[in-house]
């Protein structure tokens, strides 16, 4: 029997009493005792709705951390959705540098900055192209700066031995003065010269000498007598 029947069941009782104490009908109970046994289901329905109420109040407690802690977590997932598309809307550096192609990037790296690990996953892929593209890039600036050191030693003896140059322009100056000052000396002293130049003599023809001579002659034999 539930509490409320057994509540309906004292109360008709306790009515039937009030209105014929007589009655054939009334229970046979005194009616303390009905007023007693109505008191302690009184108590007992008090208790269990002070319990349901605590236990209720408990859940409401769990439900609202479990809200609240829902509540966190959504708006935690919103600020990462919302730090996600900064991250893909951020212009990096490196997609403004020309680097090597994939192609260029296989046939060029050494072989630790293309293992298979490193093709399959696209991120340690980027990585290891921008390295790869750091390490080219720091050897031809170092080669550069090779070359940048011979071209100012070229251009710093080029510039040295200029000046050694510039320096015999006056020297050379002078000595072409004094050369034609002497020549307009020597023309003075000999105008003759200058002026009607003598042919040239004729080539003399050498003269043979007596040893030619008697090498020329035909040598006369022994016995015959000189004339």
């Amino acid at each position: 029997m539930s509490v409320d029947t057994s509540v309906e069941t004292l109360l008709n009782n306790l009515r039937q009493l009030a209105v014929d104490p007589s009655s054939s009908q009334a229970p046979q109970h005194p009616p303390g005792a009905l007023i007693a046994r109505l008191r302690a289901i009184n108590r007992n329905s008090n208790t269990a709705a002070n319990s349901k109420r605590e236990a209720t109040a408990e859940v409401r407690t769990a439900i609202n951390a479990t809200n609240l802690q829902l509540q966190n977590l959504m708006y935690e997932k919103r600020h990462l959705e919302r730090e996600i598309d900064k991250c893909r809307q951020f212009a990096f550096i490196y997609q403004d540098i020309p680097i090597h192609g994939m192609e260029e990037f296989e046939a060029c790296a050494p072989e630790e900055f293309h293992t298979a690990d490193i093709m399959e996953d696209d991120h340690q892929l980027m990585l290891s192209r921008l390295r790869f593209e750091l390490a080219e890039r720091q050897r031809l600036q170092a080669k550069r700066d090779t070359l940048d050191n011979e071209r100012k030693a070229i251009v710093a003896d080029t510039e040295s031995f200029q000046k050694e140059t510039d320096g015999l322009a006056k020297p050379l100056e002078d000595l072409g003065n004094l050369m034609l000052d002497v020549q307009h000396r020597i023309n003075k002293l000999v105008p003759s010269a200058t002026a009607s130049p003598s042919p040239a003599p004729e080539a003399m023809t050498p003269q043979p000498t007596k040893s030619e001579e008697l090498k020329d002659e035909p040598m006369q034999d022994a016995s015959t007598p000189a004339p």
